[in-house]
């Protein structure tokens, strides 16, 4: 383990207040992987709190507000609910709505056009951000969920494996400065986020 997984690993044990035995440690290579160890580790209250419906069902109540399209499935891609028209103050509108902060739009968002990846003798070099509107309604509220994580997760009454999820995608970030959006739970420390 190199000083910046150590460092991370550290953050996580500090905030979830759960030493990571140096055996199980080794294993941890995705953040789905940190989560599960938490989620597998420490008291984990009842009921479920239900963090990822209240997310969704104020998206829900935000886009009746703001359009027609309201009914989504967690699987529906945001594109397909969202106004392509007067984007920017839409999005900030779907803000406000939500009294949530919200993933950035990216380049990618403002074209159907997709950009393609940088190559230098075949090796891709760079690939640009994917379109926050691709992403599907469960990956947005996972989104939203960590970049709130601070006012929806209370770590003393931690109810779900989405909690942690969120938590812990939220603490890579803020430990690596590494985007939101682009930290999955099936991100590998090492290969994808670049973390030694």
């Amino acid at each position: 383990m190199g000083l910046d997984s150590v460092e991370l690993l550290m953050r996580f044990e500090k905030e979830f207040k759960k030493d990571v035995p140096d055996e199980d440690a080794a294993t941890l290579s995705t953040v789905g992987d940190v989560a599960n160890w938490f989620f597998n580790n420490i008291v984990i209250h009842s009921p479920d709190k239900g963090v990822k419906q209240q997310i969704l069902d104020k998206l829900q109540l935000a886009l009746q507000t703001l359009t027609s399209k309201a009914d989504f499935k967690e699987n529906d891609v945001l594109r397909d609910f969202i106004p392509k028209e007067n984007l920017k103050s839409f999005w900030r509108d779907l803000e406000f709505e939500l009294k949530l902060k919200i993933p950035k739009l990216n380049p990618q968002d403002f074209t159907e056009e997709r950009l393609k990846d940088i190559k230098i003798l075949g090796i891709t070099i760079s690939r640009p951000k994917q379109a926050v509107l691709d992403m599907q309604f469960s990956r947005f509220s996972e989104c939203i969920g960590a970049i709130n994580y601070e006012k929806l997760v209370d770590f003393d009454t931690i109810s779900s494996l989405f909690e942690i999820t969120i938590a812990t995608i939220a603490i890579t970030h803020e430990q690596c400065g590494i985007a939101i959006d682009e930290i999955f739970v099936t991100s590998s420390f090492t290969n994808d986020l670049g973390i030694d």
